[in-house]
């Protein structure tokens, strides 16, 4: 909901949550801190941090077994792309 909208009603409207299994992306996303090792990282994607900071985005840590994205992004046993579907909601007829 806009914040704008939300507003209006009356209704409280919390940061979006951002689920990621990487601790060390979470880092770098919550650290304001100029490191040499993240040099490379382009400026505009520094735009997250004020995102947190704001709190309009909040990052969550999702343990690697909970995330559905790996079925778009690894290769997986049966089992585990079972789970992932499970973990959408996405069951055959």
């Amino acid at each position: 909901m806009d914040k704008r909208v939300s507003k209006g009603t009356g209704v409280e409207q919390g940061g979006v949550q951002l689920h990621c299994d990487s601790q060390s992306a979470i880092y770098l996303a919550k650290n304001q801190v100029y490191h040499a090792r993240t040099k490379h990282i382009d400026v505009r994607y520094h735009k997250i941090r004020e995102l947190i900071a704001s709190r309009e985005i909040i990052m969550q840590k999702l343990h690697t077994s909970e995330n559905a994205a790996d079925m778009l992004t690894k290769q997986l046993t049966v089992d585990k792309f079972k789970h992932c579907l499970d973990l959408l909601n996405v069951y055959s007829c």
